[in-house]
């Protein structure tokens, strides 16, 4: 079958290297190697060839493994940012949730202190203003208040 003396496969020098047939075929490919004879449809290659696609595909295999590792650091420091960056969001999200409670507390206080204003408005006003007898007179005291005067009842 495929020994030294004959040549080697791709299937064996798939195995001798540690690699997929399909990766040494597209390696042969690639760099336009010819095989030394074909039996069937079996390429059988010479100790060169094999010696070339070994040293090729082992810098593959070494730089692979040097791209796994710096992926392994990558995933790890961004699983460390996105970490982060779920807490900021929690901090931010109880920031944002006090602030809007303080700011509802400080609403109701303002409506509280507008409706004592207007309630001792009203009882001033009640007590300064003479009794009119005509709708013409109330519409001309309406007109003579400001807009907003007669918005906020003061």
């Amino acid at each position: 079958m495929s020994n030294n003396k004959n040549g080697y496969s791709i299937k064996k020098i798939a195995d001798l290297i540690g690699v997929s047939k399909m990766k040494v075929y597209r390696t042969i490919t690639k760099n336009h190697y010819k095989e030394q004879y074909k039996v069937g449809q079996t390429l059988y290659f010479d100790e060169t060839v094999k010696n070339l696609l070994e040293k090729e595909l082992k810098e593959v295999s070494v730089t692979e493994d040097h791209n796994t590792e710096q992926k392994d650091y990558l995933v790890d420091e961004l699983k460390d940012r996105v970490q982060s960056q779920q807490e900021q969001i929690v901090k931010l999200t109880r920031l944002l949730d006090q602030s809007q409670q303080l700011q509802f507390m400080a609403e109701n206080k303002i409506k509280q202190l507008e409706n004592k204003m207007t309630g001792e408005q009203d009882k001033k006003d009640s007590a300064e203003e003479p009794v009119q007898t005509s709708n013409v007179d109330n519409t001309v005291a309406k007109a003579e208040r400001g807009f907003w005067s007669r918005l906020f009842k003061w």
